[in-house]
């Protein structure tokens, strides 16, 4: 699919007795286009998170990428490496379900005033699970999440008090996710318990696993980025955005 042209830019959105800051991209020319809004990893609004959603608007759509640390750290940008994650996996523990409803909800309330023709999320790592669990609670045509975590388990806030696998019931649109075979972090038994998870609620989904390819393999400037793995799913993606 050939790259459309796109314009970028902040939004304050209020999120209940907050202010959330969220970047936009979107096509130049008017048209009609599905809205997506875009779950960064736990390294916050890092410049790879506003690439990806400047690549999804190019795609044909109109991306919003919340801040969802808002409530703690405005805006934080961490660098990969020992430091930067930590402090992400911290950020990360700080988030509740109700609140990260909220902010998604409200970016949903953007694009439908940007007159989107849907509304759709993808999500990365962190963000791929908060995009899961959003598709359970939230009216979402597609849902992509790339290595999302802690599905299957109760390791971190966003998946508790029960694993948040335990809502696929809830979900009314289509879901596609995307694994590393060599993602030490999501193991083969966590696909497969999604796989049945999706299947026996009658999920139209797909689970697409590259076999060779480690945790974050889509972002480029990473050791662990995989070109050609990453445009196949890209490929995916925009056909499924526009199916």
């Amino acid at each position: 699919m050939t790259a459309v042209a796109i314009e970028t830019g902040w939004v304050d959105l209020k999120v209940g007795d907050t202010v959330m800051s969220a970047y936009v991209a979107f096509p130049v020319e008017p048209g009609a286009y599905p809205g997506v809004v875009v779950g960064h990893e736990i390294y916050g609004l890092h410049a790879t998170a506003k690439q990806a959603t400047e690549r999804i608007a190019a795609l044909g759509a109109i991306a919003i990428l919340p801040d969802l640390f808002h409530r703690t750290a405005p805006r934080a940008d961490l660098e990969f490496g020992g430091e930067g994650r930590d402090r992400g996996l911290e950020l990360l523990h700080t988030l509740r379900r109700p609140d990260v409803l909220a902010d998604i909800s409200a970016c949903l309330d953007e694009l439908r005033a940007r007159k989107a023709t849907s509304v759709n999320m993808v999500g990365f790592s962190a963000g791929g699970h908060i995009a899961y669990y959003a598709a359970t609670q939230l009216p979402l045509a597609v849902t992509a999440a790339f290595y999302p975590g802690w599905l299957t388990n109760t390791d971190i806030p966003l998946s508790t008090p029960e694993p948040t696998i335990e809502s696929t019931s809830g979900i009314t649109g289509r879901i596609l996710l995307f694994f590393g075979g060599l993602d030490p972090l999501i193991d083969p038994e966590a696909r497969d318990e999604l796989e049945e998870a999706l299947t026996a609620n009658n999920i139209p989904h797909e689970i697409v696993v590259y076999e060779d390819a480690p945790h974050g393999f889509v972002y480029p400037g990473r050791d662990w980025y995989r070109p050609e793995l990453a445009e196949d799913a890209w490929s995916r993606l925009a056909d499924l955005l526009h199916g």
